[in-house]
């Protein structure tokens, strides 16, 4: 039977991967009126499409044909201040920005933030001992990124709340929101906002700079060019935005998914599959960014379709770490699977700058959680996802703690 192909129901919201399976085997390039673009689920096509920016371009404010642009004072706002993020720029522009921005991201610069992730990990956890109720996803999943990324950057982990409303509002545009209303006048604000308040936190570096993200970023040189201001404030709410967003998922679904099977959750607790590896199976299985967009650079015949300039290009990568052409039993969460080349981080030229930071997240954060509270197990809930297609989350995550 054909499912029901509107990527938008409460159904597809909450279990996407039936949907995804009957794509790869029956319209693995799918046209879908209600995102209006091309919604590509096999893995290879997948893969082809990150390795082809020439046809396939990550500037999704470029608007390529003047059918697709809006003269909307808030869209051109919003365009103005996420056409500088990396993730939406093409070579050489991108190549410039990666290679500026991954000076900040080293291993070095990695290994030095481990006993200060640890530490806000066991502070968090000894604070969920002394609550009635545990929401894993309030408590913990989103205090521990935001903090991390924060202190990264030289920001005050007192302005998480400030950051969080901001961040909800951005995220609604960002992530897909399958509600009716209109996210544009909510996103321009929450960036306004993150632009000022970077802004200052820019100025304050420039007068005593530190060994934080934002001040490594101003420092920053490459074959004798440097990021502009605008660059870094705009990488800098990009990278809080996208450092808290995604892990946050990525720890809420992970915890979600491994307290709910058994037999992987013991392979874990006792051993018998790697936290890394089991970090990696979790974002195969259902990572915290289900799709990218690309944008067509001309028109072109490919996979038996007839893309436009200037349409949009959906890879999925959640539909492409369940392709069963590359990953045997797709369905099943393997903690000790190997090899797993998921695509979670995207591949290629824009693969995840923040990929190293986030599995050292979510490595100590599962490593401790489990550790520290073996019968660890969720109270009696139906999980209620975020109403996000690109973004994908838990709302909440009520958790019941033993040791």
């Amino acid at each position: 039977m054909t499912p029901e192909l509107d990527f938008k129901t409460p159904a597809n919201v909450a279990d996407p991967f039936p949907l995804y399976r009957w794509l790869r085997e029956h319209d693995p390039v799918h046209w879908s009126e209600g995102l209006n673009g091309w919604v590509v689920s096999r893995y290879a096509d997948a893969v082809e499409i990150f390795n082809r920016p020439a046809d396939f371009s990550s500037d999704r404010f470029r608007k390529l044909d003047a059918r697709y642009a809006s003269q909307r004072e808030e869209v051109r706002a919003v365009a103005d201040v996420l056409g500088d993020w990396l993730v939406f720029r093409d070579p050489p522009d991108h190549t410039r920005l990666r290679a500026l921005l991954q000076k900040s991201f080293t291993p070095r610069h990695l290994e030095k933030s481990r006993g200060r992730i640890q530490s806000m990990v066991d502070e968090l956890l000894d604070a969920a001992t002394e609550r009635e109720e545990f929401d894993f996803i309030r408590d913990f999943a989103f205090p521990l990124p935001a903090s991390v990324i924060a202190v990264l950057l030289g920001a005050d982990a007192s302005d998480l709340d400030s950051i969080k409303g901001w961040s909800d509002k951005l995220a609604a545009y960002v992530g897909g929101s399958v509600l009716p209303q209109d996210n544009f006048q909510a996103a321009r604000e929450g960036l306004d906002c993150m632009v000022d308040y970077f802004g200052a936190l820019l100025r304050e570096k420039q007068r005593r700079p530190d060994d934080g993200l934002m001040s490594l970023m101003l420092r920053a040189e490459h074959e004798g060019d440097s990021l502009s201001p605008e660059e870094v404030v705009s990488n800098s709410v990009l990278l809080l935005f996208a450092g808290h967003e995604t892990t946050t998922n990525l720890l809420g679904n992970g915890v979600h998914h491994l307290l709910r099977n058994e037999e992987a959750l013991h392979a874990v607790q006792t051993g018998g599959a790697r936290v890394e590896d089991a970090v990696e199976e979790l974002l195969r299985y259902d990572g915290p960014v289900t799709a990218t967009t690309k944008i067509a650079t001309r028109d072109l015949e490919w996979r038996g379709a007839k893309i436009e300039r200037g349409q949009m290009v959906f890879p999925v990568m959640s539909s492409a770490n369940r392709d069963e052409s590359v990953f045997q039993r797709p369905d099943e969460l393997i903690p000790d699977r190997r090899p797993n080349r998921h695509l979670a981080f995207a591949y290629g030229i824009h693969f995840c700058l923040g990929a190293p930071l986030a599995r050292l997240e979510a490595q100590l954060a599962v490593e401790t959680l489990l550790r520290r509270f073996p019968r660890i197990a969720p109270l009696e809930a139906p999980p209620r996802w975020k109403p996000q297609l690109i973004l994908r989350g838990l709302e909440t995550l009520p958790l019941r703690l033993e040791g």
